[in-house]
């Protein structure tokens, strides 16, 4: 699972972020252009919408499932989320998840013998 979480991620970043740049070649760095195009159109704003809330659960999740797995470096999931997306710090943090988990098992397993 640890190599798919991790190719997610990488999913996560070149799909969403190849059409980001691709607006940015045309447009350049046009905050205010950006945010009316997000808000003219309301199926825009739909999915603007989707993904905020989207990533307020990410961060719940993370601070919850990370505090009880006691995971290391919960924050990179959480800036991940803001920066790049619900696509991003989602399988992001269930790629620090399983590797935390296959850590704790390998410890585990070198116990028993």
């Amino acid at each position: 699972m640890r190599k798919i979480y991790a190719l997610l991620t990488l999913v996560g970043v070149i799909l969403p972020f190849s059409q980001f740049i691709l607006w940015l070649a045309e447009y350049g760095f046009n905050f205010s252009l950006f945010i009316r195009q997000i808000i003219e159109n309301p199926l825009a704003a739909f999915a603007w919408l989707d993904v905020i809330v989207t990533v307020v659960v990410i961060v719940v999740m993370v601070m919850n499932e990370g505090k009880s797995h006691k995971i290391k470096r919960l924050w990179i999931p959480i800036i991940a989320s803001f920066l790049g997306g619900a696509s991003v710090g989602l399988p992001l943090f269930l790629y620090m998840k399983q590797c935390h988990l296959e850590q704790i098992d390998s410890a585990r397993n070198r116990l028993e013998i």
